[in-house]
């Protein structure tokens, strides 16, 4: 039998009955590895317009802001800014407020307007939602000053890290729920292939499954890569998730019965 590589299984799996069949005589283990890297790989086009988003926000959206922002001095539990008046910095391109600063006393809580943002002499105060608020003491601060050289020191240092990050949770997460998925697929295809007289260990239809399931991740990437949008597309990738399951199970049983054993030679 021919010895497939976890790569190969990237483009094979769409239609190789030969993959599967040595998924399930020649690789070991449960597939987390295999999806691991496959979802490091789904991930990137996610993660390079998240990056895209990011930069464009801090290069051309966060300057309109900043030109703005009031210097704002927080020494011993009070903030206070160059001049004791309200500054209200509205949306871009629009007339509603997005952030209010206000040390004089005018505006005191966010009942007093729709800015999701409020800073007073004394808290800074966050609209989640119309019936959520939630509010932070200067006194817990440290004294420091917010400035616009400051705002670009962080950013530029922060840059540098946050989306490598953004990187690695997108790619836990990933496969966190693909190995999840495997887990409960491979309860089905031992009903399916106890239906045609095939008996193999729960790891191994994990595996199976995991392999199973990557045409549905790798056309997801491809959709979004090209932004084609696909109507119920949930429910969509849950049937051929389950009919490549399905061909899956077919193909291994059709190996004679003397080499369904998993032996393994290829960890996945």
């Amino acid at each position: 039998m021919r010895n497939f590589t976890w790569w190969q299984a990237f483009w094979l799996s769409f239609f190789s009955r030969q993959l599967y069949q040595s998924v399930a005589r020649q690789w070991r283990g449960i597939g987390s590895l295999y999806l691991l890297i496959l979802s490091a790989l789904v991930v990137m086009p996610v993660t390079l317009e998240i990056r895209n988003g990011f930069q464009s926000f801090i290069e051309q959206d966060l300057p309109l802001y900043l030109d703005e922002l009031p210097a704002l001095t927080i020494q011993d539990g009070y903030a206070s800014t160059p001049e004791d008046r309200p500054y209200i910095i509205n949306e871009k391109g629009t007339t509603e407020p997005f952030i209010v600063i206000d040390t004089s006393g005018e505006f005191t809580s966010l009942e007093q307007t729709s800015a999701p943002v409020l800073i007073t002499n004394d808290r800074l105060y966050i609209r989640k939602s119309d019936i959520e608020t939630r509010s932070f003491d200067f006194s817990t601060f440290t004294d420091m000053t917010i400035d616009r050289e400051l705002i670009d020191s962080f950013l530029s240092t922060t840059s540098k890290f946050v989306m490598p990050l953004t990187y690695v949770i997108l790619v836990l997460f990933a496969w966190s729920w693909r190995i999840t998925q495997a887990m409960l697929y491979a309860l089905l295809a031992g009903w399916l292939a106890k239906r045609q007289g095939l008996t193999l260990r729960y790891p191994s239809f994990v595996r199976i499954s995991a392999v199973a399931l990557t045409p549905a991740m790798i056309i997801d990437m491809l959709l979004g890569i090209t932004g084609l949008p696909l109507p119920f597309a949930s429910v969509l990738f849950v049937v051929l998730e389950v009919m490549y399951l399905r061909f899956a199970i077919q193909s291994v049983c059709q190996l004679p019965r003397d080499k369904r054993d998993d032996e393994g030679s290829i960890i996945a």
